[in-house]
């Protein structure tokens, strides 16, 4: 069984996140604002429900306005402290800074708590797991963009400039790791892509049954979703290499399972991926493994509605597949999808 909610509609709705707090409030973190991504108007919101999806709060900033457009890439609880990872930017993802807030109060009111840890700038971070020995990882997706070449595009392009202008070389995807819970982090390089177009990579990591971690990629253009293993934890890591897996340019979700299995939430089509690559982001699907991602014999479409889903995020719980995602750039959905 299936239950879906379209709960907010705006010009601009776009990576809804969706967590469980410490209160059991389920909170969906979403960037809304403008007519498109990235623009200045983007704006970050914190949507409540106390109903476990059924009805949801009004909007509500939880990042002072200042004139810049800010984004959220994951957000996750830890210690009852929820913490958001923002980017704030011109509007074309120049001038990238990146923002930690926090929230001690069920995501009702935010706190700024400066850059996170490692990456101040031109960082995405992505969705924190915890492993079976407790350490905890947060996969990144890191630019190396020089001031210099900020401060050039800035000069040269003004309002037009963007980052993709910056020449940048590669995008380095890994892990923080943190051992003593939270309170410090190590980096570890895991995938570095080379950028002639430029890529958002978007990385996802679960954690086996066999201990392995597994890290899925979006590698723009490409058709299929790209993957890497760590057998020590995510200290080291395997090459990537392209998986028999269909995708049209679009971030996968891997979710976790407590009895071993691994779910992924995506929309296995590369139709047309060379002339429209962020056009054909359907059907939207669960695939389930049993077998540590070798093969997925469950494989279950959410909706048969036409549009293009995009960035689906949550979590597992007794039985159910929790998340959100955005259809169409416009709307928010919460799917409770029951697995049978």
């Amino acid at each position: 069984m299936t239950r879906i909610i379209v709960f907010h509609q705006d010009s601009l709705s776009c990576e809804p996140i969706l967590r469980r707090m410490p209160n059991n409030e389920l909170i969906c973190i979403c960037q809304c604002g403008g007519t498109s991504e990235p623009a200045p108007e983007n704006r970050v919101y914190v949507f409540h429900s106390t109903d476990n999806g059924e009805h949801w709060t009004e909007p509500v900033s939880i990042y002072p306005e200042n004139g810049k457009a800010v984004y959220c890439t994951e957000v996750f609880v830890l210690n009852n402290v929820i913490h958001a990872f923002l980017t704030t930017h011109s509007g074309h993802f120049l001038d990238w800074e990146c923002i930690l807030m926090i929230s001690r109060d069920n995501g009702y009111t935010w706190e700024n708590s400066g850059p996170p840890p490692h990456f101040p700038s031109f960082t995405f971070i992505r969705g924190m797991i915890t492993l079976k020995n407790s350490n905890i990882l947060i996969p990144y997706q890191f630019y190396p963009v020089i001031k210099e070449a900020n401060d050039r595009v800035f000069k040269e392009k003004g309002a037009e400039g963007r980052v993709e202008h910056c020449n940048v070389p590669y995008v380095e995807n890994g892990v923080l790791i943190s051992s003593d819970s939270g309170n410090s982090y190590d980096r570890f390089p895991a995938v570095r892509f080379d950028m002639e177009d430029w890529i958002w990579s978007e990385p996802t990591i679960a954690e086996l049954s066999n201990g392995t971690v597994t890290m899925l990629l979006r590698k723009c253009g490409s058709g299929y979703l790209w993957r890497s293993n760590s057998t020590d934890g995510g200290k080291t890591w395997s090459e990537a290499v392209k998986t028999d897996i269909p995708n049209p340019t679009n971030k996968p979700k891997l979710i976790a399972i407590p009895d071993g299995r691994i779910a992924l939430i995506h929309t296995p089509n590369n139709k047309g991926i060379e002339t429209a690559r962020y056009v054909h982001r359907y059907p939207l699907q669960i695939w389930i493994s049993d077998d540590n991602m070798n093969t997925f014999r469950y494989q279950k479409t959410m909706t048969e509605d036409p549009g293009n889903y995009s960035y689906a995020d949550g979590f597992y719980e007794n039985g159910h597949i929790l998340f959100t995602i955005e259809k169409n750039r416009k709307e928010i959905l919460f799917i409770d999808h029951i697995i049978e």
